[in-house]
């Protein structure tokens, strides 16, 4: 049994290496591709974050509906999902990079091309995802076992977070285009194998397969009128009631801060180091190692901190990042925007600490998980539909995110920056904002997640036997 657990290990960590490397190049280049080099106008802009922020919300709980409650082996099958999406999703990852014509200044083709490739990308982001998240949940509920997956998913991590770097330098920072769109092919092709094996290969508890859990269901559906009689939208409906628990609440709150810092970073690193660095003050080789290291460095720590975790509980490990974030950041502020290195050294910091703490979110969420399959006695664990009403919540955070700051650049100038149309007292100007901005929002982050998190009830995960595996 122990063989089989950590075969699902390497294959559930062999999947996130596939959606990885996708989403690594996703978080860092999509807002920077098309603000810098398509030129896409603000209102365009906006207004595929507010489209992206509505579907991304939806189509959560209605994916993790299905999956949760549907008889088709797509949705119902967690590793049939995987299987299945994998080709698809990569296929919306590469609509990004490819323009659909020669695009103009404030092109609104520009702007109907970043809406749709936001939505179809997130779609399948979602299947996948969501199959990949309930199968973390349910293989075990041994809190080791958990985490053991956790490190085994951070180390694929990694060493997908080396495709930023290697793409970084390949394409000179997007100047040659053309090795950036031939890397993103190759990416694509990588993570549908990836993905594909992973799928094919990987086994369920055999309380969860397919074919049990639909015919329990179908056995409880014919013996209870009431749950015969109850209509497509109360059903559903209930579920979510029965969901909401103060911890589910308090969770989500925090959950929904983070995505707005994790997000945040990954966007707007590479725009405000660019700004706030000096191009004198470090080299080029150095400034894109400082990016690439940015993505690398948050799973390394993850793997650290794993064993704190597991003797200390990461309710703990959660807060005191959280007060740790709060210092370093009114510290830098203290400093100044002129201590170059020192800035390097925050930049850096406070990217890892909004990445890699969530890297542990899957642990309450699986806490959470459990306790309502007991709380109910449910036949099967609602893994999908608790993640799923999670993003119904959370995900509207990663369009809020690049919204707000976009808004607050484009005020200072940043938009007639790209086109060298301001002088040097408003380029000072929009470099202090930049500056207040990498220092205060994630204070204010941090006190509001403090407080939140603070609300959680669960604080010392449960350690059960891990279950059996699907032969």
């Amino acid at each position: 049994m122990k063989l089989c657990l950590e075969k699902n290990a390497s294959l559930l960590a062999l999947a996130t290496f596939g959606y990885s490397i996708m989403a690594v190049i996703f978080k860092f280049y999509y807002v920077k591709l098309f603000l810098d080099v398509y030129h896409i106008s603000q209102w365009w802009f906006q207004f595929s974050q507010v489209i992206y922020l509505i579907w991304n919300a939806v189509n959560d709980p209605l994916f993790a509906y299905w999956q949760d409650n549907s008889n088709m082996v797509a949705f119902r099958s967690r590793r049939h999902s995987i299987m299945y999406g994998a080709p698809l999703f990569a296929l919306s990852f590469l609509l990004f990079w490819f323009p659909w014509r020669e695009y103009s200044d404030h092109d609104w083709l520009c702007g109907v091309h970043l809406t749709v490739s936001l939505c179809f990308y997130d779609t399948l982001f979602t299947f996948v995802l969501l199959a990949h998240c309930a199968l973390y949940a349910e293989i075990s509920t041994d809190l080791n076992y958990r985490l053991t997956i956790t490190r085994y998913c951070k180390v694929a991590g990694v060493i997908a977070s080396f495709a930023f770097t290697i793409v970084q330098f390949v394409s000179n920072g997007l100047e040659e285009y053309h090795y950036f769109q031939a890397c993103c092919v190759c990416i694509a092709l990588v993570a549908w194998m990836t993905m594909y094996l992973a799928g094919k290969h990987i086994r369920t508890n055999p309380n969860y397969s397919y074919k049990k859990v639909v015919s329990q269901e179908a056995l409880l559906v014919s013996s209870d009128d009431q749950t015969r009689k109850e209509s497509s939208f109360s059903h559903p409906y209930r579920q979510l009631k029965e969901i909401m628990t103060t911890d589910f609440n308090a969770f989500v709150a925090t959950n929904f801060l983070q995505i707005l810092h994790t997000t945040y970073g990954s966007a707007f690193m590479v725009i405000f180091g660019d700004q706030l660095i000096p191009k004198g003050d470090i080299s080029e080789v150095t400034r894109k190692l400082v990016y690439g290291s940015s993505a690398i460095l948050p799973t390394i720590i993850v793997l650290g901190l794993s064993f704190i975790v597991s003797s200390h509980g990461y309710h703990q490990v959660i807060k005191w990042t959280y007060i740790t974030n709060i210092i370093i950041a009114l510290v830098m502020y203290s400093a100044g925007p002129s201590h170059t290195w020192m800035l390097v050294i925050y930049l850096i910091v406070d990217r890892c600490i909004s990445t890699f703490v969530f890297g542990f979110f899957n642990l309450p969420l699986s806490d959470i998980i459990d306790k309502d399959q007991k709380t109910h006695k449910r036949t099967a664990p609602l893994s999908s539909s608790v993640f799923g009403y999670n993003a119904l919540f959370t995900k509207p955070a990663q369009s809020v995110a690049p919204m707000v700051v976009v808004a607050i650049l484009n005020g200072y100038g940043y938009e007639e920056l790209k086109h060298g149309e301001l002088d040097d007292a408003q380029i000072r100007t929009l470099t202090n904002v930049m500056f207040n901005i990498v220092c205060l929002f994630p204070v204010g982050l941090s006190l509001l997640r403090i407080y939140t998190w603070s609300k959680f009830g669960i604080r010392n995960s449960h350690a059960k036997v891990a279950k059996h595996v699907e032969t």
